[in-house]
């Protein structure tokens, strides 16, 4: 996504696609007819936190712009980073829909967002004396089952085995 790109989207009141841009397809992978009428959510990547879209609607609802930073998903599986700006669309002092229009974040915006799980995985692989991946998932905020691999990955291919010298059950050797 080029700095100077926008992607460009409205739904009915109910979250249906009424339209979107050639950005917006281009970049989600979807055709238009794939995605005219069906529910915005087609684009919504499972790392997502639920807490975020119902911010979001919340926000809307009550007539307000809402911005925030989203993980969208392609047609193909794959995903792209937004910034995203959804707003009401009032005609005739009616609401009518909601239009998105979204932007590149920046890689630090993309960074500080996942900064949370990040530093709580590393702490955990750092430690010596850590216990098995049970405890690890335990200590991290919710994630999608995506991210739980991630994590073993990250633990697995880092440090080797811990340096504690009481070994305890449970323990990474």
């Amino acid at each position: 996504m080029r700095e100077d790109d926008f992607i460009v989207s409205k739904t009915d009141l109910k979250g249906r696609i009424t339209y979107g841009n050639r950005i917006f397809i281009e970049f989600s992978g979807f055709d238009e007819r794939d995605l005219i009428g069906v529910q915005h959510n087609i684009v919504r990547h499972p790392d997502m936190p639920p807490e975020a879209y119902r911010d979001m609607w919340r926000t809307i609802g009550r007539g307000l712009p809402w911005t925030g930073l989203v993980k969208n998903r392609r047609k193909n599986g794959d995903h792209y980073w937004v910034r995203a700006n959804a707003t009401p669309m009032v005609r005739a002092g009616q609401l009518t829909g909601y239009m998105s229009v979204r932007t590149r974040p920046s890689r630090e915006e993309i960074t500080a967002t996942l900064a949370p799980r990040l530093t709580t995985a590393m702490s955990w692989v750092t430690n010596p004396c850590r216990t098995g991946f049970g405890e690890l998932r335990q200590r991290l905020p919710p994630a999608a089952p995506s991210h739980r691999s991630s994590y073993r990955t990250v633990a697995s291919l880092l440090l080797g085995p811990p340096s504690c010298t009481k070994s305890t059950p449970g323990t990474l050797m």
